[in-house]
């Protein structure tokens, strides 16, 4: 491991702990213990169904573009490639489970691994465009002096940053190809015989950009990431609601924003700490009494991280080193190293 990854699993380690310790001094133990005992069963299950249909639909929204883009394929070659992911960033650094459903499963999508890539660029961009609006809506329901500065301003450039970025990109993107041309063409890459493939590999990645200028497409992304958001935000009203305690619509749409977007900050594997601070602040902010709070956060990281990890790493335990060696080597013409 070279000394940079070193130093960001260390630091990611060390922002955990302080996190945590936030936590500890935060709030009275005793009493989030307490809190536990108050949770009820049905309503984890509300929550596990709301999880459900979210993940669904992420699994919808990801097929939907690899079938735009031109791979026939059903919808449910997708579901586990993507729970797959999802466990593996949960357990393992470096955006490990990226880079996996990047180069894993290329056969079983019928896509190129740089295309792939290309459609979690997206996805990250279209969650951005939903998340940092709902954190500013959600923000009606917090006192005007409880949230800290610090939080507001973050967000707010934030939201600069992505709207500049979307309005480069889709101003740019009908002159990728030409850039990508461009850039295969020098004469390092000409000389070693990597332009044609450094061409193919560049075009498959900058065409996911056109899904954001197709405008059925884009809406359709846009209505089914809305969708998704919401859905999770109620995974949060559910298990509040589980510990006898009143949410407000938009104190669990600010929850959630919060809680999403401080997983942002580097930290370990599965955002321990980072996602239950904020998401435990939050549910203050809006009135939720500290301890509950507290015992309500763990157990929606919880609700999020545990199943979905079980069901990929199961997944990935059944097809055994198939797909290890996949992400681990490139098989592939359109793939293969030049």
């Amino acid at each position: 491991m070279s000394p940079w990854r070193v130093i960001r699993v260390l630091s990611g380690i060390v922002i955990t702990a302080a996190f945590l310790v936030l936590i500890i001094l935060s709030v009275d133990l005793g009493a989030m213990f307490a809190a536990f005992g108050d949770l009820a069963l049905p309503w984890l299950l509300v929550a596990l169904l709301l999880l459900t249909a979210d993940y669904g639909l992420r699994v919808v929204r990801w097929w939907w573009m690899l079938r735009a883009l031109g791979s026939e394929l059903p919808v449910a070659a997708c579901v586990w490639p993507y729970l797959s992911s999802i466990a593996v960033n949960n357990l393992l650094p470096f955006r490990a489970g990226d880079a996996l459903r990047t180069f894993g499963f290329r056969r079983q999508l019928q896509s190129p691994a740089t295309r792939i890539l290309g459609t979690l660029v997206v996805e990250r961009l279209l969650d951005m465009t939903m998340l940092l609006p709902l954190f500013f809506v959600g923000l009606a329901a917090a006192p005007p002096d409880g949230i800290p500065r610090a939080v507001t301003a973050s967000a707010i450039w934030l939201a600069t940053a992505l709207a500049l970025t979307l309005v480069l990109l889709l101003a740019l993107a009908p002159r990728l190809p030409a850039l990508v041309i461009w850039v295969a063409r020098q004469r390092e890459f000409a000389e070693r015989g990597w332009s044609e493939r450094l061409q193919r590999w560049g075009n498959s990645f900058v065409e996911t950009f056109g899904l954001l200028r197709r405008a059925t497409d884009l809406f359709l992304l846009l209505a089914l990431s809305m969708a998704i958001w919401l859905l999770e935000a109620g995974v949060f009203a559910a298990v509040v609601i589980g510990f006898d305690a009143t949410i407000a619509p938009l104190g669990a749409l600010f929850a959630m924003a919060s809680g999403t977007l401080s997983t942002l900050i580097p930290s370990s594997p599965g955002y321990i700490g980072t996602f239950d601070y904020f998401t435990l602040m939050a549910l203050a902010v809006v009135g939720i009494p500290e301890s509950t709070a507290a015992a309500a956060a763990l157990t929606i990281h919880a609700v999020l991280w545990v199943p979905l990890t079980a069901l990929g790493l199961g997944y990935l335990f059944w097809r055994g080193r198939g797909v290890w060696a996949k992400a681990i080597g490139p098989k592939t013409q359109e793939d293969a190293a030049p």
